[in-house]
């Protein structure tokens, strides 16, 4: 059995001391930071009301589609984001990714779509961002594959940028506020 990732306290990091608000406030003054602010869409689903990390992007379309393998992948406090079309006919993230997800060491997920299994994704020590909730999910789903891009809410975000969540709301950086 593997020992389960246990993330580190966040303030022990240099750069943890920021607020989507001020980053926002330091993207006026700073063109090469590239802020972009997606919509009040996304709601918060859990344990970890806020989180940041390099985003790796997934175009999943409105398919169904398996998370799991690409959350097995060494996280190292990355953030996956998840083009699910904004797909409303069954949940693409539940608490079994979730696990996968919290054991790999991965710091989020914002799902463009709708995840299950809130309350428990409430207890987990992961941020969880999707457009809302449903109970069910597909009975096949073949695995999600990376993408070196998708746009949301005419928003282009690349893997390798950065991603900030917070109680305010998500943004996307060109690179890592420091």
């Amino acid at each position: 059995m593997t020992t389960p990732f246990v993330p580190p306290p966040y303030s022990e990091a240099p750069d943890t001391q920021w607020s989507t608000a001020d980053l926002c406030d330091r993207g006026l003054s700073d063109a090469s930071l590239d802020v972009r602010v997606l919509p009040p869409a996304y709601r918060s689903y859990g344990g970890r009301s806020w989180y940041f990390g390099e985003v790796l992007t997934v175009a999943a379309g409105g398919e169904a589609c398996s998370l799991a393998q690409l959350l097995a992948q060494p996280g190292r406090g990355r953030v996956l984001l998840a083009d699910a079309a904004g797909a409303d006919t069954h949940a693409v993230f539940g608490d079994r990714m979730a696990a996968i997800a919290v054991q790999h060491g991965w710091a989020g997920l914002l799902v463009h779509g709708h995840v299950r299994d809130t309350r428990i994704l409430m207890r987990m020590p992961l941020g969880v961002h999707a457009l809302g909730a449903v109970p069910n999910r597909q009975a096949i789903m073949s695995p999600a594959a990376e993408a070196a891009e998708v746009t949301l809410h005419g928003h282009r975000v690349r893997s390798g940028e950065w991603l900030y969540a917070d109680e305010d709301g998500v943004i996307v950086m060109a690179r890592r506020h420091t």
